[in-house]
Parts: C-alpha cells; sequence; structure tokens
C-alpha cells in the first residue's frame, strides 16, 4: 500500500497547468506528497507545493531550490524523492539519496535519452540513470533503450502520460482553423518547421486559416519568418493558452513537427479531443499512433512531406473525420485513474528496493 507514505517531488515546467496533470495522480496515492519548484502558477490539488523564488535568474533559483530540497532531506520526513528530467533535478535527488539514504526515482524526459544519453558526454548521464531505484518513461519505445543500456526491466516502469479526458473531449461545430500546432516555440519543438510547410501550401496558392499556440525564445524568428512568408493574415498567433481545448474544438488537424520529444501530452490532448493528427515518429510516439489509423506518421520530417500530408487530408475530409474519431480510443488509456495505478506501482518497486 501506498497510503501512507511521503514522497518529495522535484520538478519544474514552464507550463503551470502540467503540474496537477503530472503530480496530481500521485498525490492522489500517497500520504502526503511536497512538490518543490520554481513556477509561481504551480499547484497541485492533494500536495504541498513550495515555490521557491528565482531572484529574478533561473540559476538562482535552482541554487535556492537545491538548498530547499537539502534542508528537506536533513528532515528525514520521507519515504522516497521523485524527479522529473535528469538534469538538474534528477541530479539533485541522487544527491539526497547519497546524503540520506532516501530511494530516488526519475521520470525521463524526450531530451534524457534521445539527446544526453547519445551526446559526446553521454557516458556520464548513462552512468547516472543506473543509479536511480526506479524510472519511468512514458511507453515500450524508451523501455526498450533503457534495457538496451543495461538497466534491469523489474526498475523501468510506463507512466501514463495522462490528460484530463473529461476536459479533452470531441465537441460537435464547424472548426474555424484548418491546422493548430501547440508547444513551445523552442528548438526541439521546431515551430519553424511547421511555418515552412504552410508557406509551401501558400506557394501552391492554397488558402487556409492556421492558429499556433505557445510562446519561448524563438517567438521572434518565428514572427519574422511569418511575415517573411507573407503569411501573417493566415496564422493567429494567441501566445500561450493554458488550456487549448478552444482551439482544438475549433480545428481540424493538429500538427506536431518535434526533432525530439518523449510523448507529446498536446498529441494525447488533440487525440482525446477528436482531431486528426500528423506526427513525426520520434520518442514513444509510435506506441501511441497507428500509422493511417488513428492519426499519421510523417515518412519525412521536412516542409515538403508535411504539406503533402496537410494537402491530401484537406482533400479528403471523410478521411481526415476517421482520423479523428479513432484517436478518441486513447481516452482509455491515458486517464487520471490510469495514472494513479501506475504511480501505485512504481511506488511499490521504489519502496521495496530499499
Amino acid at each position: 500500500m501506498t497510503d501512507d507514505l511521503s514522497v518529495l517531488v522535484l520538478a519544474n515546467h514552464s507550463d503551470a497547468g502540467r503540474f496537477e496533470r503530472h503530480y496530481g495522480p500521485l498525490a492522489d496515492v500517497t500520504g502526503e506528497t511536497k512538490l518543490l519548484c520554481l513556477n509561481d502558477g504551480a499547484n497541485v490539488e492533494n500536495a504541498e507545493t513550495v515555490v521557491v523564488p528565482t531572484f529574478g535568474h533561473h540559476v538562482l533559483g535552482l541554487l535556492a531550490l537545491s538548498i530547499r530540497a537539502l534542508y528537506e532531506g536533513h528532515r528525514g520526513e520521507y519515504d522516497a524523492v521523485v524527479s522529473v528530467s535528469l538534469f538538474p533535478y534528477g541530479c539533485l535527488a541522487l544527491a539526497l539519496k547519497a546524503l540520506y539514504g532516501y530511494p530516488a526515482h526519475l521520470g525521463i524526459i524526450g531530451i534524457d535519452l534521445d539527446h544526453h544519453a547519445e551526446a559526446w558526454y553521454g557516458a556520464f548521464p548513462r552512468r547516472l540513470l543506473h543509479r536511480f531505484d526506479t524510472l519511468s518513461v512514458p511507453g515500450p519505445t524508451h523501455v526498450e533503450k533503457l534495457l538496451e543500456l543495461g538497466h534491469t526491466r523489474n526498475r523501468v516502469c510506463i507512466l501514463t502520460n495522462a490528460v484530463d479526458i473529461e476536459t479533452y473531449a470531441p465537441a460537435d461545430g464547424e472548426p474555424t482553423y484548418d491546422y493548430v500546432w501547440v508547444g513551445r516555440f523552442s528548438p526541439e519543438k521546431d515551430p519553424l518547421l511547421f511555418v515552412r510547410a504552410l508557406a509551401v501550401l501558400a506557394r501552391d496558392g492554397e488558402e487556409f486559416r492556421a492558429a499556433m499556440l505557445g510562446s519561448g525564445r524563438l517567438e521572434g524568428e518565428l514572427r519574422e519568418r511569418i511575415e517573411a512568408d507573407g503569411l501573417a493574415e493566415a496564422i493567429d498567433l494567441p501566445g500561450w493558452v493554458e488550456s487549448p481545448i478552444e482551439y482544438y474544438h475549433r480545428s481540424r488537424v493538429f500538427v506536431s513537427t518535434s526533432r525530439r520529444d518523449a510523448l507529446p501530452l498536446t498529441l494525447i490532448e488533440a487525440m482525446s479531443s477528436g482531431l486528426a493528427c500528423i506526427a513525426p515518429p520520434v520518442g514513444s510516439i509510435p506506441d501511441v499512433v497507428e500509422d493511417g489509423h488513428n492519426a499519421v506518421l510523417l515518412a519525412e520530417r521536412d516542409p515538403e512531406t508535411i504539406a503533402a500530408t496537410l494537402r491530401e487530408l484537406r482533400a479528403n475530409p471523410n478521411r481526415t473525420d476517421r482520423l479523428g474519431k479513432r484517436a478518441t480510443a486513447v481516452r482509455s488509456e491515458f486517464s487520471y485513474a490510469n495514472a494513479r495505478e501506475d504511480w501505485r506501482r512504481i511506488l511499490d518497486v521504489l519502496v521495496e528496493r530499499c
């Protein structure tokens, strides 16, 4: 049983809405959960959330969070430490394990395996991964990667990337947008690729409306590219939207352009909402997408391939509708209830190992 466990969580997300989705199911199955983070919008209903000040600088915030984590660890009131993302939060969890003996869990994100573990310095992060008592990943593809790195199957768990299926549900109505893109304006999400694909359509004389929801360090370059390609009237940029369900309901097709990813929550949200989706075969996306049945996997991640796929879907509205209807089957797999059961299994293994 996990109901009497006390867990310390070390993590941060730029989107405040992610905290409840990721750690709400964990807090629901433990006696006490305390979250240390930097986002002052963070809130988890059944957990104590401690927002550490950044003093206007992210590095100072990380230093302050590290000090607070060491203080919490020294108090000795926890049964386990849960972290998400190897650098820096996983490293901090390992420090608490070394100093105070807490069993440590790491929730792996895409960059941990797809970048850090394969980079020139990859031997170091690969060694660190072996020091965790349990690891969680979003799907079988990442399980296989960890097994190839020498991890034992009993310490690698699949954790449901849950969405609120009551909120992210299909709705009737005529869409306003042909295409929608949602995410951080960052190199790994590659929003510029989406703009280049739309530019291909525009050069071929096609008219469309698209929305790009997000913010990030590429926003200036993105706006310049949209202007240069003459797409300012075709693409709406509403900024970061806390809950994009309104835009899902107003769109026909969801597009993901990630260079790397674990399993994007936005893809699961869009599928749960009944959109036809196209995405590259990165991370654990192929574990969810059955190409041509419930979504489309891109054969190549380039503007021409994306444009051709969008053109084909627009020319075949019946196929687009079928993809959207079949996509909603993810609702039975990516629920909060499933995430709670996953956390119970993870905690059972985590505490048992120690």
